[in-house]
């Protein structure tokens, strides 16, 4: 239970630049989402059935990579940003 109060703060003390990027990963994956289930709810209507169906798939696949992108990129950023100055 400890861990979890730690990992808290130090999640309060993150860089603006680290919260941008975890907020744009969170967007991007409700993005896929909605453009997925727009797809799939429109696909019995399309031209071809199963383009619609590769779009809805490709946006299921796409949406947890893109929060994981946003994350990783956040905490690689608030990394170099807190080290990168003591050297110099």
């Amino acid at each position: 239970m400890q861990w979890i109060r730690e990992t808290a703060k130090q999640f309060s003390q993150l860089s603006e630049m680290s919260i941008f990027s975890f907020k744009l990963g969170a967007g991007m994956m409700v993005c896929f989402y909605i453009v997925g289930f727009i797809s799939l709810l429109s696909a019995p209507y399309s031209y071809n059935y199963f383009n619609a169906m590769a779009l809805f798939r490709g946006c299921m696949e796409a949406a947890p990579a893109s929060l994981a992108v946003g994350v990783i990129a956040g905490l690689l950023g608030d990394m170099v940003l807190r080290f990168g100055g003591r050297d110099r």
